[in-house]
């Protein structure tokens, strides 16, 4: 299993991102077994967490005379305070629950002291820690460590065991100068406000204190960046629009603020829109850092089981069910969540059907998803990927446009417009040549010559139209180019399909590896029992690397191309 895959399986890439990063060594050993209800769930979560017991301890720095000594290595062998954190979460629900092998196990107590004595050194005086890939003195990213610290004191409190001053008193320590940082440290983001809102709230439960709840309101009296469709400023599907909803739904529960409840509730009924077949979610729209990027739904496991229980609403608790048989092993992340919250563990109301055939336009994320079935689309504007598709477990990753018009003509619509003929996309450009500077006026070469020559009458102009209608018929898509304009410029047309599967009806064109041109006839690509045909091709010559196109993406790329004028019409089904 290489690095990427492991991130993948773990989850661990998008923990980094938000701030808790994980040892390189945790992963499960076995298929995560079968489990009938909640609270089964959470026992064999507790059986994959002991998995990770000795690995994560052996990262563990246990050189005294080393300044890290007590901390963790993270993936890059960087002693962090997140992997710290990280550490004690673990341990500490392997010594409280009696599930667990390491129950009561008074061999995991000095890691855990170790840890915290870690945590308390590398604090600064201002009660922040350090997120070493890019925040310093951090409010927020102290926040994200502050939070699973919190269930981990709540797990250990309740019990009895030696030496339990000796290890409490300290992590207090911690999390009391943690919050007075939070009680006036600044953020980054929109989401940082909800986490340090989230851990005020759980800060507050317990050691009350007036600041912390002020605090909070603070943050919320600016409102929740929620639009008309149900997203977050941020749009990140993937990672930040789940994290907001847990926030807010802790900060509801914890801080008693129910109001919020009802902006998760309008998030997750838009999100039941942005599921693929095979149960990723769509992170195409993102506005961070996991754009493009494959990942499940494990993230709204919490958001849904939460809002089922407070709407009773049958929907939600379908997702929660079609959560659990996807990607059951990456809920790990949230066990010490489970074993915090008692309303979690309420029975479900009775399930509904989720949506699976259906036209849905985003107008303020600039997308469009169409699904039917087995088959989904999503439509972008304002995005040089403009389509994807997937059938099953066969992911047609992206569809985009370049032509070779002054290395310039990179298609990406401002846009989606709805026509008669389906969701049409439309890019435009003009570029010519610059005229002499009138008689008197001289170039100013202290700036760029590419700003100075807007002053320059331009002549020889050029102009290029492209157009792009997606429509859909019965789980049939088709595609239709229109480009005019100035003749014979160079043009393709990239189709960019998932590593993991097959490709037919390619021609290998290029001595990089999966690079395929498809002629006249059909093309197929496969993955496991499922398959997308497409066509049919056009290859009016070979060039694929278009000048001034973006870098070809990872993955098995197919290129139709030609020249302007330019019609052409592209069905994948």
């Amino acid at each position: 299993m290489n690095r990427r895959d492991f991130l993948h399986y773990t989850g661990a890439a998008s923990l980094i991102t938000t701030g808790i990063i994980s040892p390189a060594t945790l992963m499960a050993t076995h298929p995560f077994p079968g489990f009938s209800g909640f609270q089964e769930l959470v026992d064999n979560l507790v059986l994959l967490n002991d998995e990770q017991v000795e690995k994560i301890a052996a990262q563990q720095n246990l050189d005294k005379s080393s300044k890290y000594y007590g901390g963790v290595y993270d993936t890059w062998k960087i002693v962090t305070p997140h992997s710290a954190g990280g550490l004690f979460k673990t341990l500490a629900i392997a010594y409280s629950q009696p599930k667990s092998k390491y129950y009561l196990d008074n061999s995991l107590l000095g890691k855990m002291e170790m840890a915290v004595k870690y945590l308390l050194k590398v604090q600064h005086s201002d009660g922040t820690i350090d997120l070493l890939s890019t925040n310093f003195h951090s409010t927020p990213d102290t926040g994200f460590v502050v939070e699973p610290l919190c269930a981990s004191y709540d797990l250990l409190k309740k019990l009895q065991f030696p030496r339990k001053e000796s290890l409490l008193r300290p992590l207090e320590l911690f999390l009391k100068n943690a919050g007075e940082a939070f009680v006036v440290g600044g953020i980054h983001t929109p989401n940082h406000r909800w986490v340090v809102s989230m851990a005020l709230a759980r800060l507050n439960t317990l050691f009350p204190d007036e600041r912390y709840l002020k605090r909070i309101d603070q943050w919320l009296q600016e409102g929740v960046d929620i639009d008309a469709d149900g997203q977050y400023e941020e749009r990140s599907t993937y990672i930040y629009t789940p994290l907001t909803n847990r926030c807010l739904i802790y900060i509801s529960l914890l801080a008693g603020r129910p109001e919020l409840m009802d902006i998760v509730r309008k998030n997750l009924e838009m999100t039941l829109y942005y599921v693929h077949p095979n149960g990723e979610v769509a992170t195409e729209a993102s506005g961070r850092q996991d754009q493009f990027r494959v990942g499940f739904m494990e993230h709204y496991y919490i958001p849904y089981r939460m809002a089922a229980l407070t709407f009773a609403d049958g929907c939600f608790s379908a997702m929660v069910s079609q959560i659990e048989s996807t990607v059951p092993e990456k809920l790990l992340t949230y066990l010490p969540y489970f074993l915090t919250t008692k309303e979690l563990g309420e029975e479900l109301p009775a399930q509904d059907e989720l949506p699976r055939n259906y036209v849905k336009e985003f107008k303020y994320s600039n997308l469009v998803r169409i699904r039917r079935g087995n088959i989904d689309a999503t439509i972008l504007g304002d995005n040089p990927t403009f389509f994807t598709l997937s059938k099953g477990k066969a992911v047609l990753a992206s569809v985009r446009l370049a032509s070779a018009f002054f290395g310039r003509g990179q298609f990406r619509s401002e846009k989606i417009n709805r026509t008669k003929d389906g969701l049409e996309l439309n890019w435009s450009f003009d570029w010519g040549y610059f005229q002499p500077l009138p008689k008197g006026e001289k170039p100013n070469y202290e700036i760029p010559f590419d700003e100075d020559r807007k002053r320059r009458e331009k002549s020889e102009v050029q102009h290029l139209k492209m157009k792009v209608v997606v429509s859909e018929n019965q789980g049939i898509f088709t595609l239709d180019f229109d480009l005019e304009g100035t003749e014979n410029v160079p043009l393709a047309i990239e189709l960019a399909f998932r590593n993991e599967g097959t490709l037919q009806g390619g021609e290998k064109v290029s001595e990089a590896e999966d690079v395929f041109l498809l002629r006249a006839k059909n093309g197929f690509y496969q993955f496991k029992d499922d398959i997308i045909k497409f066509g049919p091709g056009n290859a009016a010559h070979e060039w694929t690397e278009i000048r001034g196109a973006l870098p070809r993406p990872n993955g098995k790329c197919v290129y139709l191309t030609g020249f302007t004028p330019f019609k052409k019409q592209i069905f994948f089904q």
